[in-house]
């Protein structure tokens, strides 16, 4: 992809019929006849809480096939997703791997909301060089495409702790049930839907980016939040979150309050 990424006219292009994938998958396809790579999208909607590097599944599995050869290749970011904030990191898909495909993905100005079917990497076929492979072992299904035991899975909400809260602003108090407590995350969220709209709302000249734009961030004015009897201020960024999060307490307010995960 250029740095300008693709006109709208070509993007919305036929793929070209020449790839084929295991049963049940869905297929990548090339934006139009004469792309390079082959558009990777995310098969579940992600927001990035954190700075922290997350697998997005695609709901391809591999191995990839294009006129019946089963084809490898490197996994790249698209310079769409790149001028919203999104960074994905580059990595090696094997011809010979089996299993789901992810994107490695991060940014560094969370939370970064990415949407179902979003194209945000793209896969670039590369024929393998011929030698003498290291290993007879056939490659076990399960990973990133690599031959590696690391494998990085996005973390489900509902394995984060969650508490009970009070959050106060001078003499009135909400209590949210489904605090979300993450020692990654760089600042303490709420959902606009649970922010009462009696209090006060603060515009900043922040920005919080998403795949789909960009829009002017919204903070509250200082809030005392209680947590297991303990009390901190804390500014919240207003924000929509997941339906089973209230709220996100970083790791500012949580070291504050000397919470330990």
């Amino acid at each position: 992809a250029t740095g300008s990424g693709k006109l709208h006219t070509q993007r919305e292009g036929e793929p070209r019929q020449d790839t084929s994938c295991v049963p049940d998958s869905a297929c990548p396809a090339p934006a139009t006849t004469g792309s390079l790579g082959y558009d990777l999208a995310t098969a579940v909607d992600v927001t990035l809480y954190n700075t922290d590097t997350h697998a997005i599944p695609t709901g391809i599995k591999s191995p990839i096939r294009i006129n019946g050869q089963a084809i490898g290749g490197i996994i790249l970011g698209r310079s769409s997703a790149t001028l919203q904030g999104l960074r994905v990191d580059p990595g090696v898909l094997d011809p010979d791997s089996e299993g789901d495909i992810f994107i490695l993905a991060r940014t560094d100005f969370p939370p970064l909301t990415i949407p179902k079917g979003e194209k945000i990497a793209q896969l670039v076929p590369i024929s393998p060089v011929p030698s003498a492979p290291l290993s007879s072992q056939p490659r076990k299904q399960g990973q990133l495409g690599s031959t590696g035991l690391i494998s990085l899975l996005v973390l489900d909400l509902s394995e984060r702790p969650r508490r009970r809260c009070t959050i106060t602003w001078q003499d009135h108090s909400i209590t949210l049930t489904k605090a979300l407590l993450d020692t990654g995350a760089d600042s303490c969220i709420i959902d606009p839907k649970l922010y009462p709209k009696t209090w006060p709302i603060i515009p900043t000249t922040g920005t919080i980016s998403g795949i789909g734009g960009v829009r002017v961030a919204r903070q509250t004015p200082v809030l005392t939040v209680t947590l297991e009897g303990k009390q901190a201020p804390v500014i919240f960024s207003i924000t929509p979150l997941p339906d089973q999060v209230d709220c996100i307490l970083g790791r500012d307010i949580l070291a504050q309050i000397g919470f330990k995960l």
